[in-house]
């Protein structure tokens, strides 16, 4: 319980605080753009603790620092913030009294803000360079299956090239392991590459992991990046970008996978079963000790990414749609009833997964707002009031009818919206709990 407040609970309260900090700073601007008058631009809710006038606007910190918000004129009041009714001027500053287009563009300058936050940390990140995992850019070669896995029955072997799932192709093992996890419990065609001819393979993915995604139980080659001079590896004739398929009877899903069969091996020899070339090679080495612990001198294979401005900004802006696209599918998967809502993260999980990200340090927790934000952008597009895609559409609807929507037509809609909204938060909250161990074993 300790450690949940001294890491998930302020790094979740960080993670959040920047998000929709970012996302209302964007009505906030575009509003003043406009000339509309802003109250408060608040980071938090409640009593105010600190802050400046800008302008009309009062610029705070509030109490309770979950998100913020962004007060204008003319705005209905709610029983979150403040209520300014009292300050109205009546000179034409007000929200209601601008244009539809106008309102419109305040709305959705929140999410793009969340895109724009998005984007600069991917940028960031491209511009210094970081360290990825090899095997997720690699051609999607298989070196391992789980036994009486999916790809097992299927027929699927080591070293076959899968190059499309389903009418996708796919040029790395990040692509196909995507399209895979869209998938779960249904069949589908891979096709893949042996020995120079195409073969059509007929797969049914399990449903697997907390999320229920897609899993077929295939593993990419596991490549070795670095053989240490004068260690066991090298004087046995290991090599660097040699895949090791297995140790001794034990196949290798992942790097992580080495070392303890390594340490487990007490100093005696060891058969490594290699992929190499595309011809499959076995040789022998016996673990060295140093240090209290048996080594074998190998690193793995990390890809390292570092662009200059405009190609980090390509980059950034790519993997932001890709990332925008596989949201819309997962959504749709959801939607559809072929993706386990154990997908989603709720507050319990954003909480965790901060915490986690925390204490990996500062480039790991802004990867993670990062990938919240863009997300925090997109669901705020859907088109349910009180959403901003909610205020969106009803602006949409009022423009094309040429006239405001009556009342008790808005209302109903809001009201509506507010329904579905809470039946989400309900789901949301379903899959968090049925997360944890204490109460994830009694949920289904």
């Amino acid at each position: 319980m300790s450690e949940i407040f001294t890491h998930a609970v302020p790094s979740f309260i960080f993670v959040l605080g920047i998000i929709i900090f970012v996302h209302e700073f964007g009505h906030l601007i575009v509003a003043k753009a406009f000339g509309m008058r802003v109250f408060i631009f608040s980071f938090g809710f409640g009593k105010r603790l600190f802050g400046f006038q800008w302008g009309d606007t009062d610029c705070r910190v509030s109490l309770i620092p979950l998100g913020g918000y962004v007060k204008l004129e003319g705005e209905p009041e709610d029983h979150l913030s403040e209520d300014t009714s009292a300050r109205a001027a009546g000179d034409g500053k007000d929200f209601l009294s601008r244009p539809r287009w106008q309102r419109f563009l305040v709305y959705l300058a929140g999410p793009a803000m969340n895109a724009v936050l998005t984007i600069s940390v991917l940028t960031v990140f491209h511009m210094v360079s970081f360290a990825v995992d090899a095997s997720r850019y690699d051609r999607p070669i298989v070196g391992a299956m789980d036994a009486d896995s999916p790809a097992a029955t299927a027929g699927l072997r080591i070293g076959d090239v899968i190059e499309a799932v389903e009418d996708s192709p796919v040029a790395n093992w990040e692509e196909a392991q995507y399209q895979v996890l869209l998938r779960p419990d249904r069949e589908f065609d891979l096709r893949v590459r042996r020995e120079g001819r195409e073969e059509r393979l007929r797969v049914r993915a399990s449903a697997s992991g907390p999320g229920k995604m897609g899993d077929i139980g295939a593993y990419p080659l596991v490549r070795v990046g670095s053989v240490l001079p004068g260690e066991p590896a090298a004087e046995a004739g290991l090599q660097a970008d040699d895949a090791i398929l297995k140790i001794g009877e034990s196949p290798i899903k992942s790097f992580t996978d080495i070392p303890p069969l390594v340490q487990g091996s007490k100093g005696q020899p060891l058969v490594l079963t290699l992929w190499r070339e595309g011809q499959t090679v076995t040789l022998s080495l016996v673990p060295r000790e140093k240090d209290g612990a048996f080594r074998v001198g190998i690193a793995p294979k990390m890809v390292v990414k570092k662009f200059g401005l405009l190609g980090a900004i390509r980059e950034a802006t790519a993997m932001s749609w890709n990332m925008t696209k596989q949201t819309f599918d997962v959504l749709e998967g959801l939607v559809t009833a072929r993706i386990s809502p154990k997908t989603m993260m709720g507050p319990l999980g954003i909480a965790k997964a901060s915490g986690e990200r925390a204490r990996e340090g500062w480039s790991a927790l802004f990867y993670l707002i990062a990938v919240i934000s863009l997300q925090v952008g997109i669901l705020n597009l859907v088109p349910l009031a009180p959403l901003d895609g909610g205020h969106m559409a009803i602006l949409v609807g009022e423009g094309f009818i040429r006239r405001d929507f009556s009342m008790a037509v808005k209302t109903w809609i809001m009201n509506a919206g507010a329904l579905v909204i809470f039946l989400l938060i309900g789901l949301v909250l379903y899959s968090d709990l049925s997360k944890t161990s204490l109460l994830g074993k009694y949920l289904p």
